[in-house]
């Protein structure tokens, strides 16, 4: 009686068993793959991200790891803003280069000399090929809209400038008007900053256009107010326009603004040129008197007025030049006896006029002395010219120091 329920039984188990054969099995083939293939990676760093890590390694000073950073994430240099960073590393970081088209860079420590101290020395090969313009210009043509390439491309002609290790072919004035042309399109499109817009007031400035200077370098200071170079070149500029209390005023700042005492004296240099200029344009600045110009130009070239006739009395020997005649010691005659004996009126001989008084052997009076200004001259004075000063006639004050009227030309090491 109790065995079909334990067959029954039986079976069930075993029917059971099957069933979790197969996913036991599966179990088993499964797992493996699972443990092997591991945890899915992780994705990509993007574009983005790969630049904010490049711009870190830049603040830190790891210019060439910041450098292989950019070559790995576009190694064909077919990415704008890639290249924009590559070329903005390459201008300012290198410690050596060849042309513009060759570079070096180092990964400094804290208190390692500045970049631009180290390319002095030339010691780093030259590690990799980026010819910064033929790589801009070849993007630019493919991507016309992209106005961060015109403002990369003003960067490179004002480094040209700068560090004339480049563009052999062309002359500075041709550097100039390309860093304008480039500048002058990326600001039209937003791409500038007060880095760009004071290289553009500079290239005005360096090519004689001071008036279009001045817009760029005011654009600038809005920017960065306190920037002292800036200032420094404005009162140049307008010096040359002669804006003298505006000059004076950008030199005070620029003086002001130089951390460093070198550059303090240098703006302390320009604004006394400024302030001399200033009391030398003066109606009512105070004129040196005639002894203490030590550095009177030289006379003016133009004929002179026909000499007075207080001039030409000049020239006639003084009473002191002339010959003095001593008078013949003879013995008077019977006549002379008699005209010195008093006259029968009672007139002396001093009472005789000029021509018997110099007949008797009385000397002529001297001559007065001729009057070359408004008050008489002194007896000293008529007789000789006082040491070391000039007998020529007077220069104009608008004459005189005539070199240091001419414009301060600036001494650009910029």
């Amino acid at each position: 009686m109790n065995r079909p329920p334990l067959l029954f039984l039986l079976l069930f188990l075993l029917s059971a068993g099957g069933l979790l054969c197969p996913v036991a099995a599966h179990a088993q083939v499964v797992a493996p793959d699972t443990l092997e293939a591991g945890p899915s990676p992780a994705p990509a760093p993007t574009q983005a991200a790969t630049l904010r890590q490049a711009r870190q390694l830049v603040l830190e000073r790891r210019y060439n790891s910041a450098w292989q950073l950019l070559a790995r994430l576009d190694p064909r240099n077919a990415d704008p803003a890639v290249v924009i960073e590559k070329a903005d590393l390459a201008l300012r970081y290198y410690t050596n280069t060849d042309q513009l088209r060759r570079f070096a860079f180092r990964d400094l420590k804290l208190l390692d000399l500045a970049p631009d101290s180290l390319r002095q020395l030339g010691l780093d090969s030259l590690r990799y090929r980026f010819a910064v313009r033929q790589v801009l210009e070849r993007l630019q043509r493919r991507y016309p809209a992209n106005y961060r390439l015109s403002r990369a491309l003003g960067d490179y002609y004002y480094t040209v400038q700068q560090c004339d290790c480049a563009e052999t072919g062309i002359g500075e004035d041709e550097v100039f008007l390309r860093t304008i042309t480039e500048y002058q399109q990326a600001h039209a499109h937003g791409q500038g900053d007060y880095l760009s817009y004071f290289a553009l007031g500079y290239a005005y400035q360096r090519l004689g256009r001071f008036q279009a200077s001045l817009a760029p370098f005011e654009r600038s200071l809005q920017l960065r107010p306190r920037n002292p170079t800036v200032h420094l070149n404005m009162a140049f500029v307008l010096l040359e326009l002669r804006e003298l209390e505006k000059a004076r005023k950008q030199a005070q700042l620029a003086q002001q603004f130089f951390p460093d005492a070198h550059r303090k004296e240098d703006a302390g240099f320009l604004l006394k040129e400024i302030e001399e200029r200033i009391r030398q344009t003066s109606p009512g600045a105070p004129t040196a008197p005639a002894a203490a110009d030590t550095t009177r130009a030289d006379p003016p070239t133009e004929a002179l007025p026909p000499p007075t006739n207080a001039d030409a009395a000049e020239d006639e020997p003084t009473p002191e030049e002339q010959p003095k005649v001593e008078p013949k010691k003879t013995e008077p005659t019977q006549a002379q006896l008699q005209k010195t004996e008093p006259a029968k009126n009672g007139k002396s001989s001093k009472d005789k006029g000029p021509k018997k008084a110099a007949a008797a052997g009385e000397p002529k009076a001297a001559k007065a002395p001729p009057v070359t200004s408004g008050k008489p001259a002194t007896p000293d004075q008529a007789e000789k010219p006082a040491p070391g000063k000039s007998t020529a006639p007077k220069q104009p004050a608008s004459q005189q120091k005539k070199k240091a009227s001419q414009p301060v030309k600036e001494a650009v090491k910029q």
